[in-house]
This record gives C-alpha cells, sequence and structure tokens, in this order.
C-alpha cells in the first residue's frame, strides 16, 4: 500500500501470519524480506485478521516505531462483525491474558495486573440468514493478543467467523474471522509527519 526509506505498509490477508512461527515458516514478514531483506517487524496481527500491517526498513526506523507503540502514539481502528445486536459506543476495560488449559484462548482475568481497553462504536445493524449482526468500529488503546476479540466476547457478542472463540451459528455465518485493521496513523519515523492509511473492509 504504502513503502519509502523508511517503512513500509501493507494490507495483511486473512489466515496469513505476521512473522514466522515456530511450525509455520511462512508470513507476511517473510514475504517483504524476498524483495527488501532489511525488513523488519514492528506490530503483529493475529493470522485470522486481515489489515494494515507497518514493518520497518532500517533500524532506526524500527527503533522509532517501536517506541511509538510503546507510547500509544499510533492511532488504530479496526471493523468487525459481531453476533447480536450492540448498541451505541462505550469501552471495554478489562484485563486478557493467554489462559494455558484452553489454549489458544484468551479470557478476561479481573486479577491480572495487565490492562486492555478497548473503545468501540456501533456502525450498522442487520439480518444475515435471519440472525442478528452488528458492524462495529474498534480502537485498541492497549495492544494484548486477542483483545479486540475476547474483549467483545466479553460483552456477549462473539465476531463472525471466529475459529477460536465462535461456534455455531456465529462460526458458520462467515467464511472468515471478520476483524479487518481498517486504519493506522503515526508519525513517520524519518520526517516526524503525521502520516495515515486506509484498508477498504472486504466483508
Amino acid at each position: 500500500m504504502y513503502r519509502d526509506d523508511a517503512v513500509w505498509v501493507v494490507d495483511k490477508p486473512a489466515g496469513l501470519l505476521s512473522v514466522d512461527g515456530k511450525d509455520l515458516k511462512v508470513s507476511m514478514q517473510a514475504r517483504l524480506l524476498k524483495a527488501d531483506p532489511s525488513v523488519k517487524l514492528v506490530h503483529r496481527l493475529d493470522m485470522d485478521t486481515s489489515g494494515l500491517l507497518i514493518f520497518a526498513r532500517s533500524s532506526a526506523a524500527q527503533t522509532h516505531l517501536a517506541k511509538q507503540f510503546i507510547a500509544r502514539v499510533p492511532q488504530k481502528c479496526y471493523q468487525a462483525l459481531v453476533f447480536g445486536t450492540l448498541m451505541g459506543q462505550g469501552s471495554v476495560d478489562a484485563p486478557v491474558r493467554y489462559e494455558p488449559t484452553l489454549k489458544p484462548k484468551h479470557i478476561v482475568d479481573n486479577d491480572w495486573h495487565k490492562p486492555a481497553l478497548t473503545h468501540y462504536t456501533a456502525l450498522h445493524h442487520e439480518l444475515r440468514q435471519g440472525q442478528p449482526i452488528t458492524r462495529v468500529a474498534l480502537e485498541p488503546i492497549t495492544g494484548r493478543s486477542h483483545q479486540l476479540r475476547v474483549h467483545m466476547l466479553h460483552l456477549g457478542h462473539v465476531m463472525l467467523g471466529d475459529p477460536i472463540y465462535a461456534e455455531g451459528v456465529a462460526l458458520s455465518l462467515a467464511p472468515r474471522l471478520c476483524l479487518h485493521a481498517h486504519t493506522l496513523a503515526l508519525n513517520h519515523p524519518d520526517t516526524g509527519a503525521w502520516m495515515a492509511w486506509a484498508s477498504p473492509v472486504p466483508f
């Protein structure tokens, strides 16, 4: 989607890892490395999530971008389709952690020491095969693994097509996880200019 001397912004498809896994050596980063051996990871998307992903093209750019993510400077907005009717807008402030007995699931644990915060806004309601679904915009303030998926589940609205958390009708209503990294904005590591990108939502 965008490339210059410092960064490479790509539109990752669903079903592709951001970076090589222990057992799976096919990833977005691996694809980019074939074209540019200097490409460096900055952040990740879950394998089942599609959308905007930024890579650095130098060590200096990677360090600069990593500091922005730690300081929560980047603005990220996702879109999702969730099962049921979710109204209005609000926030979910609930710690999320990995639960080894439910591998690979994560859970809300209010005693966990790392906070997780998501803002949400319901955008549209419709019926799909007679079932109510909601299109929702999600802004993760923190970046915990599976945060958006678990926070929507915590509200009682699992994401459509989620192979980990959805069951029955909610799983069958979509051929993939309906979660997409729709917009990304941050300071360019070389110029300091505020830059923003948007990726069309594929569902």
